[in-house]
């Protein structure tokens, strides 16, 4: 058993130790780059910033004044422009400051992701976003935040580059997204007692047209992230039972075989 919790801020989710679907990814590196990215979180990059933006936007439009602020144009180089801005974040103090250019372009991406057909279709039956989920699997404790849940379905919202079939399951291949999809749809079913319907990504390009794809994952991703998950859930106990006798990734001499990429065809002769 275990528990979906409205309205928890995002701070305090990430403050409760449990094994989640991203910390599931450096798990299945090493239980050491784990530790150390907990140790030393990294700072968000551009297109994650971006992706938060995009997601308030999308599923909590609500709070977009409560938590952004969008400064004006100020010419930084001149003694004004800097006093100005610098002024702007003063009175915006504990709010995230963007410019126009980033709340234009998230605006823009959140919209053409509300404007598909079947979006609309599928978040015509209401839900709620952002809901905590905690529960225990695998002699551990996880957790995992779902972007929309509505009756039996979840749905994640993703930007991209290409959001066309064959370019998403790419970037669901780079990014390990089947592993997270199997555990929030694990996450689900042990706390409910119902299996997920369906576990839906929402993809959408960061630049124009800003097109969007809606795709789930077949049996086979699913049956993969499900045993990446289970994996990386044997790592995680290694992680917290023993921090500072963890290899990075091997304790023993081993011999690699080069890809085949890297070889000489045995038939040639010089």
């Amino acid at each position: 058993m275990g528990k979906l919790i409205n309205n928890l801020p995002a701070t305090d989710y990430h403050a409760i130790e449990a094994l989640s679907a991203s910390a599931a990814k450096l798990l299945l590196k090493s239980p050491a780059h784990y530790l150390a990215d907990k140790a030393n979180p990294r700072a968000p990059t551009a297109a994650m910033k971006n992706g938060t933006l995009t997601h308030t936007l999308f599923f909590e439009p609500h709070k977009f004044e409560e938590e952004y602020a969008v400064m004006p144009k100020f010419d930084k180089r001149t003694k004004f422009g800097k006093e100005g801005a610098e002024q702007f974040e003063a009175d915006n103090e504990g709010k995230i400051v963007i410019d126009e250019y980033a709340y234009e372009r998230a605006k823009a991406i959140a919209a053409s992701a509300h404007a598909h057909p079947l979006v609309k279709e599928l978040m015509s039956v209401g839900g709620d976003a952002e809901v905590t989920m905690q529960w225990d699997q695998y002699g551990v404790k996880c957790k995992a935040r779902v972007d929309y849940l509505t009756s039996g379905m979840m749905l994640d919202l993703k930007t991209c580059q290409d959001a066309s079939p064959a370019g998403f399951a790419r970037q669901i291949a780079t990014f390990s997204y089947h592993i997270q999809a199997a555990h929030y749809a694990n996450g689900f079913n042990e706390i409910t007692g119902i299996e997920l319907d369906q576990f839906v990504f929402i993809a959408v390009e960061s630049e124009p047209p800003y097109a969007v794809g809606v795709y789930t994952i077949d049996e086979a991703g699913l049956w993969s992230g499900g045993k990446l998950i289970k994996q990386a859930a044997e790592a995680y106990k290694k992680a917290l039972k023993n921090k500072d006798t963890l290899p990075s990734y091997v304790d023993r001499v081993m011999t690699l075989s080069l890809p085949s990429y890297a070889l000489v065809d045995p038939t040639f002769d010089c």
